[in-house]
């Protein structure tokens, strides 16, 4: 059995969590704002009050995105500094494969997850039953236009705080065929994370090393570089 901590954030927040043996036993969050100040601090909170230390832990499990930049960017660089003074291995976990393998319904032949990417932008999973298609990013309105070109009549189940957004849009596109259950699940729960990240490290599928931010879209200054 292992003991092992895994990282989420959010749109609002970022959090941290503490599993022993299969269970949850300690979590602590803050608003994402504080992520690069407060991370290691909130860390060492709650493994001393779990008598527990950084040696001890078998992995640390991380979404890593896609999701907003800075955020991102600082719980990737936390997480990698914990890599580089202790060694413990790093897991990194695709926020979007996280919340489709978390809100899969069987009783759709297709499932489409939507993550804000701002400006109109939305970083999108499309998933044929259990399998995934295809993942990326693009303009809302052109990918829906694109969705309803390609699956004219099929029934898609949609989830993702990009749903929210965008539902309006939607459902003007898609009509009936489009499935939108309230609540609408934004994204994924630390928990997914955690038996994701177990589930890896136990089947050796990950890769040794340092983090890096699944991004998908770059950032308005990579684009611009690229064009000088």
């Amino acid at each position: 059995m292992h003991s092992y901590i895994a990282i989420q954030n959010t749109y609002n927040i970022f959090e941290i969590a503490l599993i022993i043996n299969n269970t949850m036993y300690d979590t602590i969050h803050e608003d994402k704002r504080h992520a690069s100040k407060l991370f290691i601090p909130l860390l060492n909170q709650l493994l001393t009050r779990n008598n527990k230390t950084l040696a001890s832990l078998s992995f640390c499990a991380v979404n890593c995105g896609p999701g907003p930049f800075s955020t991102l960017r600082s719980i990737i660089a936390s997480a990698n500094g914990l890599h580089c003074a202790t060694n413990i291995p790093l897991i990194s976990i695709d926020g979007l494969d996280a919340l489709f393998v978390e809100t899969y319904n069987p009783d759709y032949p297709y499932t489409i997850v939507l993550l804000n990417a701002f400006n109109n932008d939305i970083y999108y999973l499309i998933a044929h039953h259990n399998n995934i298609i295809s993942k990326g990013y693009k303009k809302i309105d052109l990918f829906i236009d694109y969705i309803k070109q390609t699956y004219p009549t099929q029934l898609i189940n949609f989830i993702g705080n990009g749903v929210i957004l965008h539902q309006d849009l939607i459902k003007s596109f898609l009509g009936p065929h489009a499935i939108i259950a309230e609540p609408i699940i934004e994204f994924c729960s630390i928990n997914t994370i955690a038996r994701l990240g177990l589930h890896a490290f136990e089947t050796n599928n990950y890769t040794p090393g340092y983090l890096m931010p699944l991004h998908l879209k770059k950032h308005a200054v990579e684009e611009l570089m690229e064009k000088l």
